[in-house]
């Protein structure tokens, strides 16, 4: 028995193709009598609209399933929103679950493998829609090695790393954290102390890496007393901006990492009497909307968030389209935002 066309729905309906097309995509508003009209014959002639035949024609539901840790955490919107707009231009849709592990986790990131069993519980749940591909969206850039049970569904991470067979797209943490300090050398400072995540995080490690790395480079040091350890939020700030500013030889700058951080040290320089950037020099790293604010406006490493988004479309694009591609590691440079804070 042929497939009934759209000319079919439109003569039972006694509509023209054109209205059946509004219907089906819900292009015009058309009377509720039509309307209903017009679905009950789609009913009767079993007729399946072009888009779902493609599907069935290429064996692809032309859906991708976007699993995010949080929509709330800073990096993520701004990811999902690349790939959706990357996506939505090459003719897929998006299917969204958020794991809403912002609480859950609060800013201990690494403890990520707690919540695993959940994890790949929302990668069934997006299977079962019958997805041609899933981007995995992380709060935090860490390694997120083996976390995903195996699958044969094309996996991105983005905002995270996986391991050598799989496919990422990221920023560096280390190379970032060295164009800071260059900058900061730019202009005059060599004593550069360092107010850092929790030791045991992952980007505190790589930025102190790339930290060593300038410093050395520029034939200095960093003294271990110029570096303390806060945990990702405003009052460790202010806390460790006192002890370094109480030493016998204070900085002259200070690279906290992350804008909330740095929040925290520009207001314990104020309240201890000193000038921004007269006397003491504070940068940060994510550059969030308090960045613009702050006063004076707080110079900052941008985080690529949007591009990451849409690099991750593109690769599970070409994922699907070759099977057997290899896996991509690709890693998009960071900005420094300059305002007044140096």
């Amino acid at each position: 028995m042929p497939m009934a066309t759209m000319r079919d729905v439109a003569e039972l309906a006694g509509v023209s193709t054109a209205t059946v097309s509004h219907v089906i995509n819900g292009s015009k508003k058309l009377s509720p009598e039509t309307t209903e009209r017009v679905l009950r014959a789609i009913s009767q002639v079993n007729y399946t609209p072009n888009t779902v035949a493609k599907s069935l024609r290429m064996g692809q539901t032309f859906t991708i399933g976007v699993l995010v840790e949080d929509i709330r955490g800073l990096p993520v919107a701004a990811i999902v929103s690349g790939i959706s707009e990357t996506l939505s231009k090459a003719g897929y849709k998006t299917i969204f679950h958020d794991l809403h592990l912002l609480e859950k986790l609060y800013n201990q990131y690494e403890q990520i493998g707690t919540y695993r069993e959940r994890i790949n519980e929302g990668v069934l749940l997006l299977k079962s829609s019958n997805v041609d591909g899933i981007i995995y969206v992380a709060m935090h850039d860490r390694h997120l090695d083996y976390l995903l049970d195996p699958m044969d569904t094309p996996l991105v991470y983005a905002y995270s790393h996986g391991t050598e067979n799989d496919t990422y797209v990221t920023y560096s943490n280390k190379d970032s954290a060295a164009d800071m300090i260059r900058y900061l050398l730019s202009k005059g400072h060599e004593r550069i102390a360092v107010i850092a995540g929790h030791p045991h995080s992952y980007p505190t490690g790589q930025r102190l890496l790339g930290i060593q790395m300038a410093m050395q480079q520029a034939a200095l040091t960093l003294p271990p007393e110029y570096i303390r350890y806060g945990d990702w939020e405003y009052e460790s700030g202010k806390t460790q901006t006192k002890a370094l500013l109480e030493l016998p030889s204070p900085p002259t700058a200070i690279f906290a990492m992350n804008d909330l951080m740095a929040a925290g040290s520009l207001s314990a320089i104020q309240t201890m009497g000193l000038q921004i950037p007269k006397d003491i020099a504070i940068v940060g790293f994510d550059n969030r909307e308090i960045a613009s604010y702050l006063q004076p406006p707080l110079t900052t490493v941008a985080l690529p968030t949007p591009a990451i988004g849409a690099k991750a479309a593109l690769h599970i694009i070409d994922m699907i389209s070759n099977p057997y591609a290899h896996p991509v590691r690709e890693i998009i440079p960071c900005s420094i935002i300059e305002r007044d804070s140096v």
